[in-house]
């Protein structure tokens, strides 16, 4: 579930792997802090989010600072037609997805692409169930009004 997790955020197994690793360590020293055992698993899937989170920020300000250079020089309008030509729909899809507001983009993937439930996604997020399912459905319809002609 924290691979999932991660991998749904970065789509990236080597990224998810690092941030898989983090999560069972920082899970195991703070373990003593959990209150109640019974939501160990909301609690590792939330800290698995947040750490997928934050390293999806911290590789986008990498790549920022060393393609700062290249923002002012725009490429060929053919280049540009040829690259969104080939990509497929799955790609896209990714993309659409990462662009979405953070708290939509959470519920969904923990919905949609990890397969969780409304309930299990409102206790890892700490939101109502009635939250999970709004957000849901605003992400969907913010992907098909961008998928739409």
């Amino acid at each position: 579930m924290v691979y999932q997790i991660a991998y749904g955020v970065l789509g990236n197994d080597a990224d998810a792997e690092d941030v898989s690793q983090d999560v069972f360590l920082r899970a195991y020293r703070k373990l003593g802090g959990l209150r109640d055992p019974e939501k160990f698993r909301a609690w590792v899937a939330r800290v698995s989010l947040r750490l997928a989170l934050n390293h999806q920020r911290a590789a986008d300000r990498a790549q920022r600072r060393n393609i700062s250079w290249f923002e002012n020089t725009a490429l060929p309008a053919a280049s540009a037609e040829t690259e969104v030509e080939a990509r497929d729909f799955h790609s896209r899809l990714r993309d659409e997805i990462h662009c979405l507001p953070e708290k939509l983009r959470g519920v969904l993937l923990l919905s949609a692409v990890d397969g969780l439930d409304t309930r299990e996604v409102a206790s890892i997020l700490g939101i109502p169930p009635g939250t999970v399912r709004s957000r849901l459905h605003s992400a969907r319809k913010q992907l098909l009004r961008r998928f739409s002609p």
